[in-house]
């Protein structure tokens, strides 16, 4: 899409501190590079921003609760900030068949008593990011006593740049919320007073990079509300009714 210096040297341009045609100085780079890596990264922290969903296969050893997740651990990809889902291949299943497994909340997980228990399949799961290191922990319960195949499904995050050349992707929409959003943080490095237009251009930027990656909630429908097939009892009357004929 554009590489880190052509959004910064834009971003720049939005706020009056370079023409264009200018080159960017050294300094002025590296002050720029900074702010856009806490932007990317903070936008990790952000579900709306998150617009792909990576899917891993994790070799889960038997007699094993606990492995750790992120660069270096026992799985070696980015650190998921969410899990979307986590299921375990069903063993001898072909074609493979993916069973849900079920989130654990922190009181759940503190409160399980057992945390050792052992069974032949795992029925629930515990993520938690950590403070102190780059990797999580993912913890399943109950042990499984054979070895299993794990399909983890989680939101990805945009990669954090490390070099000016570096170049980002993303959907349509995410262009202008990179350039607009990263001129609003260099105000007040380079000490510039806002552009009028600039808030409303960068909110109106980051709302439509958002707005894609909404996903609606599945409407409820009461277990009272739907028709059966079967006879009725009636608790006043002590008293079953025909099913009623289909219509």
């Amino acid at each position: 899409m554009a590489t880190v210096l052509s959004i910064i040297t834009q971003a720049l341009t939005e706020i009056g501190v370079y023409s264009q045609g200018e080159t960017l100085s050294a300094a002025d780079s590296q002050v720029c590079l900074l702010n856009f890596q806490r932007q990317i990264d903070s936008w990790a922290a952000d579900m709306l921003t998150l617009s792909v969903q990576s899917e891993v296969s994790i070799s889960w050893p038997s007699a094993t609760s606990t492995q750790t997740i992120g660069p270096g651990g026992d799985v070696d990809i980015q650190r998921p900030v969410w899990i979307s889902e986590l299921n375990y291949v069903n063993p001898g299943s072909s074609p493979a068949v993916e069973i849900v497994m079920g989130p654990m909340d922190r009181d759940s997980y503190a409160n399980q008593s057992i945390k050792g228990l052992q069974s032949g399949l795992p029925q629930q799961y515990f993520y938690q990011t950590s403070l102190d290191t780059v990797v999580g922990t993912l913890f399943i319960w109950p042990q499984p006593t054979t070895g299993l195949t794990l399909k983890l499904y989680a939101p990805k995050a945009v990669d954090v740049p490390v070099a000016l050349s570096d170049t980002l992707l993303g959907p349509p929409g995410y262009l202008d919320a990179y350039i607009y959003q990263l001129a609003l943080r260099l105000v007040t490095p380079f000490s510039r007073q806002v552009p009028p237009l600039l808030p409303s251009l960068a909110t109106d930027a980051f709302l439509k990079m958002k707005r894609p990656n909404i996903q609606p909630g599945l409407m409820g429908v009461d277990q009272a509300l739907v028709p059966t097939g079967g006879s009725a009892y009636n608790v006043l009357s002590d008293t079953g009714s025909a099913p009623s004929a289909t219509r």
